[in-house]
This record gives structure tokens, sequence and C-alpha cells, in this order.
């Protein structure tokens, strides 16, 4: 069965419960980057995952539970003094239980980071990654059960992706 076949099948209930869900999840990324386009807000991005969440990135490691995500949080705020998240081509799936879900979305970001010698110049830098993520509906709210970050740029502005496709700092 198709999905527009599966969706003409549910009632008008079911589909706009599903909408709403949809719309939910939207917003969640929407503070997700809000948050941290405003100083890494470390106790709002934990509010946003599971207590037992994953946010695991190819160059950022991996931080298992809340309170480790709350802490990495609060890390960026030494490296990463300004951010701008604009997460493009979103694409969400409900599960067919409506209480998981998918999600997909494609970062492009700004940034100013702490220069590589950690010296007190600061980076233009421009970052470019996937999110792939993992949703659970926990007492009525949607919250991130896993969030893997691919990067496929961190670049400073000065050198473009081609010469330093993902600086070390």
């Amino acid at each position: 069965m198709s999905s527009s076949e599966a969706g003409s099948a549910l009632s008008l209930e079911a589909r706009l419960a599903r909408l709403e869900d949809i719309e939910a999840i939207r917003g969640l990324k929407h503070l997700y980057a809000f948050y941290c386009d405003n100083g890494y807000d470390a106790d709002g991005l934990a509010s946003l995952f599971t207590e037992d969440a994953v946010w695991q990135s190819n160059h950022f490691g991996t931080h298992r539970g809340r309170e480790a995500i709350r802490q990495f949080s609060a890390g960026n705020r030494e490296t990463i003094t300004w951010a701008l998240h604009c997460m493009v081509n979103g694409r969400v799936e409900i599960g067919a239980d409506g209480r998981t879900a998918s999600a997909h979305w494609n970062l492009i970001e700004f940034a100013t980071m702490v220069a590589l010698d950690r010296s007190s110049a600061r980076d233009a830098v421009i970052m470019t990654a996937n999110y792939d993520e993992s949703l659970v509906k926990q007492e009525g709210a949607w919250k991130f059960q896993r969030m893997d970050v691919h990067f496929h740029q961190i670049s400073n502005w000065d050198k473009g992706w081609v010469l330093q496709p993902l600086r070390k700092g």
C-alpha cells in the first residue's frame, strides 16, 4: 500500500493527529536550533532529549544520557561564541504506533569559533551536516531519543571547505 493509499485509509482525526505530530517535531527541531544559537543553552538543549538519549557525531564524539548532552552543550559555549543553525530540507516520518518518529535535516551553519591556535582571535566558520534522528512521544511531548550528526565541512571562511574540510578545533 502506498503512503497516499495509507493516508486515505486513515480517519480524518488520525490524519490531523499525524500532521500535528509532524509540526510538533518541526517545532522541537527549531527549538534545538534556537537554544544552540542563543549561547548553547545547555539546560534548554538537554530538556529536548529523553533521559537515555544519545547524541553522536563523526566530529564531536558520542554523548550518552541527558546529563552528558547537557555537559557537552555547555562546553560548546567555550569554543563556539556565535552560531546560526539553518536547518533545511526537513523530512519527518511518524511511526505506525504514533509514538515514535524519525527525522532527517540538513544543516548549513555560520559560526564564530575560537581560533585553532587557542589565541584570543576568533575564526569565521561555515559548517554543513546531516542530522538523522529518532524521536519518541513521552507524556504527550516529542523528545529526541537519538541524534546522529554527520559533519561534511567545518571550515574557516577564509580557507573554505576544499582546503580545510574538517578543522580540528
